[in-house]
C-alpha cells in the first residue's frame, strides 16, 4: 500500500512537472516574442531618432536661411532709406531742372547735362556748372561712407584736337575735372573716382540733335553696397581663409 501511495505521489509530481515544463515553454515563447518585439521597437526608435535629428538640422538650416533673409531685407531697407534721403536733398536741384535723378543698371544716377557744365569741346567748368556742382556736393558729402563714380559721356560726333584725340579723352578729362571740383567742395577724395565712356554708353538716339544733347552728360553714380558674397573668399583662395 505504501508503494502504491508513493507511486501515486510520484505520478502526481510528474504530472505537475510536465505542466510546469509546458508552462515554462509557453513563457519562453512569450519571452522570445517580447524580445523580438523589443528589437523591432528599438529599431523603430533608432529610425525616429535619426529622422528627428534630420528635422532638427533642417530646422536649423531654415532658421539660418530665415536669419539671412531678414538681414538682407534690413540691408535693402537701409539702402532704400539712403536713396530717399539723398533724393530729398537733391529735390531742389531736380525741381530747378539742374539735374536729373534716375536708376540705371541698378544704380542711383545723378545726371547733369554737359551744356550746363562745359562749353563745346572744353573741360573748364562754366560758372553755372560750378554753382550746380557746389549744391550737388553739399548733398553728396553727407554720405561720406559711400563711394561715387563720376562718368563722362559724349555724343557720337568724333573729336580730334591737339589735346583730345578721341571722345574717350574728352569724356575722361571732363569727369576728372568734375571730381576735382567736388573734392574742393568737401567730398572725400578716397571715395570718388572718374571714368570716361566716350560715345559708347548712350541714353538716347544720336540720330537727332535732341538725342545727342542727352548723350552729352556727366553722371555721378552712387555705387551700391554689394557686401560679402558667401563662398567667394574660399573660391578665390582655393578653400584657404
Amino acid at each position: 500500500k505504501k508503494l502504491e501511495a508513493t507511486q501515486g505521489e510520484l505520478n502526481g509530481e510528474k504530472s505537475k512537472n510536465k505542466t510546469l515544463t509546458e508552462e515554462n515553454q509557453t513563457l519562453q515563447q512569450k519571452i522570445a516574442q517580447l524580445e523580438d518585439q523589443i528589437r523591432k521597437l528599438n529599431a523603430q526608435i533608432t529610425v525616429l531618432e535619426q529622422q528627428n535629428d534630420d528635422l532638427a538640422k533642417k530646422a536649423g538650416a531654415t532658421q539660418e536661411e530665415l536669419k539671412a533673409l531678414r538681414a538682407e531685407k534690413a540691408k535693402r531697407l537701409a539702402e532704400l532709406q539712403v536713396y530717399k534721403d539723398l533724393f530729398g536733398k537733391l529735390k531742389a536741384l531736380v525741381d530747378a531742372g539742374t539735374i536729373k535723378v534716375e536708376f540705371r543698371k541698378g544704380r542711383l544716377v545723378v545726371k547733369l547735362a554737359s551744356s550746363i557744365l562745359f562749353d563745346s569741346g572744353k573741360t573748364e567748368l562754366k560758372p553755372e556748372g560750378q554753382t550746380a556742382l557746389t549744391s550737388l556736393a553739399t548733398a553728396l558729402k553727407s554720405l561720406n561712407d559711400r563711394e561715387f563714380l563720376v562718368a563722362g559721356h559724349t555724343d557720337n560726333v568724333p573729336i580730334k584736337t591737339a589735346r583730345f584725340k578721341t571722345n574717350w579723352d574728352l569724356s575722361t578729362a571732363r569727369a576728372v575735372e568734375v571730381v576735382q571740383y567736388l573734392i574742393s567742395q568737401g567730398m572725400t577724395s578716397k571715395n570718388i573716382g572718374a571714368a570716361g565712356f566716350g560715345e559708347f554708353d548712350p541714353v538716347a538716339d544720336n540720330a537727332t540733335e535732341q538725342g545727342k544733347a542727352q548723350n552729352r552728360r556727366i553722371e555721378v553714380i552712387l555705387m551700391p553696397l554689394l557686401g560679402d558674397i558667401p563662398g567667394m573668399q574660399e573660391m578665390l583662395t582655393g578653400g584657404k581663409s
